[in-house]
Parts: structure tokens; C-alpha cells; sequence
């Protein structure tokens, strides 16, 4: 079984395709049930550099450190 992303150009699409689905030849899939399927960290990946999460990670661990070491 093969899944495809279908863009509709009309109404009319939608009726031909829910007549296929009512043959049993296709399943119509909703928008929720695919993004169910993807995890977010699958979707996020490679958004930033391995470089800039290092970065991000050094200045995370300095800001906790500066937290613990605050004096109140």
C-alpha cells in the first residue's frame, strides 16, 4: 500500500474520491490521523546546526549554574 498526498483543485475532487472510498479501491486519511503519526521530534529535525546546540546547550547548563549559585 502506497500513501500520496492528493491537493483538491475543486468540490467536485472530494465527491470522486469519496465515491473511490465507498468502492473500497482508496481509504481517505484525514489531515489528524497523518500528523498523529509524526512525532515532533521527527518534524524537527535538523531544524538547527549540531554547532548552534551546543551553543544553546552551554548557555542552558550556565544559566541553571547562575541559578544554584544565586545568593539571596
Amino acid at each position: 500500500m502506497k500513501t500520496v498526498i492528493v491537493e483538491l483543485r475543486n468540490n467536485n475532487a472530494l465527491r470522486l474520491l469519496k465515491d473511490l472510498e465507498l468502492a473500497n479501491i482508496i481509504r481517505v486519511l484525514d489531515n489528524d490521523i497523518r500528523k498523529e503519526k509524526t512525532k515532533l521530534s521527527a518534524s524537527l529535525r535538523g531544524a538547527i546546526s549540531k554547532e548552534r546546540a551546543k551553543e544553546l546547550n552551554e548557555q542552558l547548563n550556565q544559566m541553571r549554574n547562575e541559578w544554584e549559585d544565586r545568593n539571596i
